[in-house]
Protein backbone atom coordinates (compact mmCIF):
# COMPACT_ATOMS: atom_id res chain seq x y z
CA UNK A 1 0.00 0.00 0.00
CA UNK A 2 1.57 3.38 -0.98
CA UNK A 3 2.46 5.74 1.86
CA UNK A 4 0.89 9.22 2.19
CA UNK A 5 3.85 11.04 0.61
CA UNK A 6 3.73 8.73 -2.41
CA UNK A 7 -0.02 9.27 -2.77
CA UNK A 8 0.44 13.06 -2.69
CA UNK A 9 3.06 12.84 -5.43
CA UNK A 10 0.77 10.66 -7.56
CA UNK A 11 -2.13 13.05 -6.98
CA UNK A 12 0.03 16.01 -8.03
CA UNK A 13 1.06 14.25 -11.22
CA UNK A 14 -2.57 13.44 -11.97
CA UNK A 15 -3.60 17.06 -11.48
CA UNK A 16 -0.77 18.22 -13.73
CA UNK A 17 -1.93 15.86 -16.47
CA UNK A 18 -5.46 17.21 -16.14
CA UNK A 19 -4.21 20.79 -16.38
CA UNK A 20 -2.11 19.88 -19.42
CA UNK A 21 -5.24 18.54 -21.12
CA UNK A 22 -7.24 21.68 -20.33
CA UNK A 23 -4.47 23.90 -21.66
CA UNK A 24 -4.20 21.73 -24.76
CA UNK A 25 -7.94 22.03 -25.47
CA UNK A 26 -7.95 25.76 -24.71
CA UNK A 27 -5.23 26.46 -27.27
CA UNK A 28 -6.69 24.20 -29.97
CA UNK A 29 -8.44 25.84 -32.92
CA UNK A 30 -10.99 23.01 -33.11
CA UNK A 31 -12.22 20.05 -31.00
CA UNK A 32 -9.64 17.28 -30.56
CA UNK A 33 -9.99 13.51 -30.44
CA UNK A 34 -8.73 11.58 -27.43
CA UNK A 35 -5.85 10.33 -29.56
CA UNK A 36 -4.87 13.88 -30.56
CA UNK A 37 -5.00 14.99 -26.93
CA UNK A 38 -2.88 11.99 -25.93
CA UNK A 39 -0.25 12.80 -28.57
CA UNK A 40 -0.06 16.52 -27.74
CA UNK A 41 0.08 15.90 -23.98
CA UNK A 42 2.44 12.91 -24.30
CA UNK A 43 0.01 10.55 -22.61
CA UNK A 44 -1.27 7.11 -23.47
CA UNK A 45 -4.69 7.15 -25.10
CA UNK A 46 -6.37 5.33 -22.16
CA UNK A 47 -4.91 7.85 -19.70
CA UNK A 48 -5.99 10.81 -21.83
CA UNK A 49 -9.46 9.35 -22.26
CA UNK A 50 -9.82 8.72 -18.51
CA UNK A 51 -8.99 12.35 -17.75
CA UNK A 52 -11.26 13.61 -20.53
CA UNK A 53 -14.26 11.62 -19.33
CA UNK A 54 -13.72 12.83 -15.76
CA UNK A 55 -13.58 16.45 -16.96
CA UNK A 56 -16.61 15.80 -19.16
CA UNK A 57 -18.62 14.61 -16.15
CA UNK A 58 -17.98 17.95 -14.41
CA UNK A 59 -18.59 20.09 -17.53
CA UNK A 60 -14.98 21.27 -17.71
CA UNK A 61 -14.85 19.58 -21.10
CA UNK A 62 -17.58 19.23 -23.72
CA UNK A 63 -17.87 16.99 -26.75
CA UNK A 64 -18.13 18.23 -30.31
CA UNK A 65 -21.06 17.53 -32.59
CA UNK A 66 -19.81 14.06 -33.46
CA UNK A 67 -19.39 13.09 -29.79
CA UNK A 68 -15.88 11.82 -30.41
CA UNK A 69 -13.99 15.08 -30.10
CA UNK A 70 -13.45 17.28 -27.07
CA UNK A 71 -13.32 21.00 -26.37
CA UNK A 72 -13.32 23.38 -23.40
CA UNK A 73 -16.60 23.19 -21.48
CA UNK A 74 -18.96 25.70 -19.93
CA UNK A 75 -17.57 25.25 -16.40
CA UNK A 76 -14.16 26.62 -17.45
CA UNK A 77 -15.80 29.60 -19.13
CA UNK A 78 -17.88 30.19 -16.02
CA UNK A 79 -14.78 30.22 -13.83
CA UNK A 80 -13.04 32.58 -16.25
CA UNK A 81 -16.01 34.95 -16.25
CA UNK A 82 -16.16 34.87 -12.45
CA UNK A 83 -12.51 35.93 -12.32
CA UNK A 84 -12.81 38.56 -15.02
CA UNK A 85 -15.92 40.07 -13.44
CA UNK A 86 -13.89 40.84 -10.34
CA UNK A 87 -11.28 42.80 -12.21
CA UNK A 88 -11.29 46.57 -11.83
CA UNK A 89 -10.88 48.08 -15.29
CA UNK A 90 -9.31 51.45 -14.34
CA UNK A 91 -6.82 49.66 -12.10
CA UNK A 92 -6.03 47.08 -14.78
CA UNK A 93 -5.46 49.81 -17.36
CA UNK A 94 -3.18 52.00 -15.22
CA UNK A 95 0.13 50.84 -16.68
CA UNK A 96 -1.06 51.17 -20.28
CA UNK A 97 -2.60 54.58 -19.60
CA UNK A 98 0.67 55.82 -18.11
CA UNK A 99 2.66 54.43 -21.02
CA UNK A 100 0.39 56.15 -23.57
CA UNK A 101 0.69 59.34 -21.52
CA UNK A 102 4.49 59.14 -21.64
CA UNK A 103 4.47 58.58 -25.40
CA UNK A 104 1.94 61.26 -26.25
CA UNK A 105 2.74 63.79 -23.49
CA UNK A 106 -1.02 64.45 -23.54
CA UNK A 107 -3.95 63.59 -21.27
CA UNK A 108 -5.07 59.98 -21.45
CA UNK A 109 -8.64 58.84 -20.74
CA UNK A 110 -10.41 55.54 -20.23
CA UNK A 111 -14.13 55.47 -21.04
CA UNK A 112 -17.00 53.00 -20.96
CA UNK A 113 -20.48 52.94 -22.48
CA UNK A 114 -23.21 54.40 -20.28
CA UNK A 115 -26.64 54.45 -21.90
CA UNK A 116 -26.12 56.61 -25.03
CA UNK A 117 -23.01 58.34 -23.69
CA UNK A 118 -19.40 57.62 -22.85
CA UNK A 119 -18.52 57.70 -19.15
CA UNK A 120 -14.97 58.70 -18.19
CA UNK A 121 -13.67 56.22 -15.60
CA UNK A 122 -9.90 56.82 -15.71
CA UNK A 123 -7.47 59.62 -16.45
CA UNK A 124 -3.74 60.38 -16.52
CA UNK A 125 -2.98 64.10 -16.74
CA UNK A 126 -0.75 65.63 -19.39
CA UNK A 127 2.54 67.10 -18.10
CA UNK A 128 1.94 70.13 -20.35
CA UNK A 129 0.70 73.45 -18.94
CA UNK A 130 -2.00 73.71 -21.62
CA UNK A 131 -3.96 70.48 -21.41
CA UNK A 132 -7.36 68.82 -21.44
CA UNK A 133 -9.53 69.06 -18.33
CA UNK A 134 -12.23 66.44 -17.88
CA UNK A 135 -13.28 65.06 -14.50
CA UNK A 136 -13.66 61.30 -13.96
CA UNK A 137 -17.37 60.59 -13.85
CA UNK A 138 -18.11 63.07 -16.63
CA UNK A 139 -20.27 61.86 -19.52
CA UNK A 140 -20.16 62.98 -23.14
CA UNK A 141 -22.01 62.04 -26.35
CA UNK A 142 -20.84 59.02 -28.30
CA UNK A 143 -21.08 60.58 -31.76
CA UNK A 144 -18.61 63.43 -31.25
CA UNK A 145 -15.94 61.89 -29.02
CA UNK A 146 -13.14 59.57 -30.07
CA UNK A 147 -13.83 57.34 -27.05
CA UNK A 148 -17.51 57.15 -27.93
CA UNK A 149 -16.93 56.41 -31.58
CA UNK A 150 -14.32 53.74 -30.78
CA UNK A 151 -16.86 51.94 -28.61
CA UNK A 152 -19.83 52.53 -30.90
CA UNK A 153 -18.00 51.28 -33.99
CA UNK A 154 -17.19 47.89 -32.49
CA UNK A 155 -20.52 47.12 -30.85
CA UNK A 156 -22.55 44.25 -32.36
CA UNK A 157 -24.55 45.56 -35.32
CA UNK A 158 -27.96 45.26 -33.68
CA UNK A 159 -26.80 47.02 -30.53
CA UNK A 160 -25.11 49.79 -32.51
CA UNK A 161 -28.21 50.37 -34.65
CA UNK A 162 -30.42 50.48 -31.55
CA UNK A 163 -28.14 53.07 -29.95
CA UNK A 164 -28.06 55.19 -33.10
CA UNK A 165 -31.85 55.12 -33.15
CA UNK A 166 -31.87 56.62 -29.64
CA UNK A 167 -29.14 59.20 -30.16
CA UNK A 168 -29.63 62.86 -30.96
CA UNK A 169 -26.72 63.88 -33.16
CA UNK A 170 -26.50 67.36 -31.72
CA UNK A 171 -23.83 69.72 -33.05
CA UNK A 172 -21.21 70.73 -30.48
CA UNK A 173 -18.88 72.41 -32.96
CA UNK A 174 -18.80 73.11 -36.68
CA UNK A 175 -17.01 69.75 -37.11
CA UNK A 176 -19.56 67.60 -35.28
CA UNK A 177 -21.02 64.85 -37.45
CA UNK A 178 -24.79 65.39 -37.29
CA UNK A 179 -25.87 63.25 -40.26
CA UNK A 180 -26.49 59.59 -39.44
CA UNK A 181 -25.24 58.29 -42.79
CA UNK A 182 -22.04 60.29 -42.43
CA UNK A 183 -21.59 58.97 -38.89
CA UNK A 184 -22.10 55.39 -40.02
CA UNK A 185 -19.46 55.93 -42.74
CA UNK A 186 -17.08 57.29 -40.12
CA UNK A 187 -17.73 54.28 -37.86
CA UNK A 188 -17.02 51.95 -40.78
CA UNK A 189 -13.67 53.71 -41.21
CA UNK A 190 -13.01 53.29 -37.48
CA UNK A 191 -13.60 49.54 -37.75
CA UNK A 192 -11.34 49.30 -40.79
CA UNK A 193 -8.35 51.08 -39.27
CA UNK A 194 -8.88 50.15 -35.60
CA UNK A 195 -9.04 53.63 -34.07
CA UNK A 196 -11.32 56.66 -33.87
CA UNK A 197 -10.58 60.37 -34.19
CA UNK A 198 -12.25 63.42 -32.69
CA UNK A 199 -11.19 66.23 -35.00
CA UNK A 200 -12.43 69.17 -32.92
CA UNK A 201 -15.91 67.61 -32.95
CA UNK A 202 -16.85 68.08 -29.28
CA UNK A 203 -14.73 71.11 -28.44
CA UNK A 204 -13.06 73.71 -30.62
CA UNK A 205 -9.28 73.41 -30.71
CA UNK A 206 -9.15 69.87 -29.25
CA UNK A 207 -8.22 66.64 -31.05
CA UNK A 208 -8.26 63.11 -29.75
CA UNK A 209 -7.46 59.57 -30.89
CA UNK A 210 -8.94 56.45 -29.30
CA UNK A 211 -8.82 52.65 -29.64
CA UNK A 212 -11.31 50.04 -28.36
CA UNK A 213 -10.82 47.62 -25.46
CA UNK A 214 -12.35 44.13 -25.68
CA UNK A 215 -13.18 41.55 -23.02
CA UNK A 216 -12.59 37.79 -23.16
CA UNK A 217 -15.70 37.28 -25.32
CA UNK A 218 -14.61 39.85 -27.93
CA UNK A 219 -17.19 42.40 -26.75
CA UNK A 220 -16.05 46.04 -26.68
CA UNK A 221 -16.18 47.14 -23.04
CA UNK A 222 -14.20 50.37 -23.10
CA UNK A 223 -11.86 52.60 -25.06
CA UNK A 224 -8.61 54.41 -24.28
CA UNK A 225 -7.71 57.79 -25.74
CA UNK A 226 -5.17 60.56 -25.72
CA UNK A 227 -6.32 64.17 -26.18
CA UNK A 228 -4.71 67.55 -26.51
CA UNK A 229 -4.88 71.00 -28.07
CA UNK A 230 -4.96 71.05 -31.86
CA UNK A 231 -1.82 73.19 -32.09
CA UNK A 232 0.11 70.21 -30.68
CA UNK A 233 -2.18 67.46 -31.96
CA UNK A 234 -2.12 67.88 -35.73
CA UNK A 235 -3.93 65.27 -37.79
CA UNK A 236 -0.53 63.83 -38.73
CA UNK A 237 0.34 63.56 -35.03
CA UNK A 238 -3.05 61.99 -34.31
CA UNK A 239 -2.48 59.24 -36.89
CA UNK A 240 1.03 58.71 -35.55
CA UNK A 241 -0.27 58.32 -31.99
CA UNK A 242 -2.93 55.85 -33.15
CA UNK A 243 -0.28 53.12 -33.08
CA UNK A 244 0.46 53.78 -29.41
CA UNK A 245 -3.27 53.95 -28.62
CA UNK A 246 -3.84 50.58 -30.29
CA UNK A 247 -0.88 49.05 -28.45
CA UNK A 248 -2.35 50.27 -25.17
CA UNK A 249 -5.87 49.05 -25.95
CA UNK A 250 -4.54 45.67 -27.11
CA UNK A 251 -2.54 45.22 -23.91
CA UNK A 252 -5.57 46.04 -21.76
CA UNK A 253 -7.75 43.73 -23.84
CA UNK A 254 -5.21 40.95 -23.37
CA UNK A 255 -5.39 41.42 -19.60
CA UNK A 256 -9.16 40.97 -19.88
CA UNK A 257 -8.67 37.65 -21.66
CA UNK A 258 -9.12 38.83 -25.23
CA UNK A 259 -7.06 36.94 -27.80
CA UNK A 260 -6.68 38.32 -31.31
CA UNK A 261 -3.98 39.13 -33.82
CA UNK A 262 -6.05 41.91 -35.39
CA UNK A 263 -5.64 44.60 -32.75
CA UNK A 264 -1.86 44.77 -32.51
CA UNK A 265 0.20 47.90 -32.77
Amino acid sequence: MPDQASSEVNLTQSVLKTLDILECLASAQQPLSAQEVAQQCRLSRPTAYRHLTTLLARDYVATGQDGGHFQIGARVLSLSKSFLDRLDLPDIAKAEMRELNQVSKETVYLGILHDTEVLYVGKVESPQQVRMHCVIGTRNPLHCTALGKAILAFLPTEERVALLDQMSLTARTANTITDRSALEEDLELVRARGYAIDDMEIEEGIRCVSAPVFDHTGYVVAAISTSGPAFRMSLARIHELSKAAIRASSAISSKLGYVSDKMSG
